[in-house]
């Protein structure tokens, strides 16, 4: 079992185009035992992906085909021993604009047993953004 956190370019999606990755991922990650999140702030994706290592691998490349975004950058790739988000095939995570509120959105959002260094991640992009 695997983590993966990466980054990428998405400038200018609609509302309605992030909703169909996040549909899209919801309908396929369960039978290819993918659990995890999405954020898009209008420029980029940060998403965490768990699994097994030949699911991820796999998405990853097509992930990597996909046209919708550019320049992925993976921040995390490491073994786990379990899910930090076991019952969310794919969650799409949303924050408010000001920055007290989404510091409370985050700490309710987040799912207790990620990792310190993902938890990182997700708040440094969720303030800078």
């Amino acid at each position: 079992m695997r983590r993966i956190v990466y980054i990428s370019t998405a400038s200018g999606l609609a509302a309605d185009e992030v909703a169909r990755v996040v549909e899209s991922a919801q309908r396929n990650n369960p039978e290819r035992q993918i659990t995890g999140f999405l954020l898009y702030n209008g420029r980029n994706f940060m998403q965490l992906i768990e699994g097994p290592k030949a699911n991820l691998m796999s998405l990853m490349g097509t992930l990597a085909r996909d046209p919708r975004h550019s320049g992925m950058l993976t921040l995390i790739d490491e073994p786990i021993d379990a899910r930090s988000c076991p019952a969310w095939s794919m969650h799409h995570m949303r924050f408010p604009t000001n920055l007290v509120e989404r510091r409370a959105a985050i700490d309710a959002e987040l799912p207790l047993p990620i990792s310190p260094q993902a938890r990182q991640l997700v708040e440094n992009f969720a303030t800078l953004n």
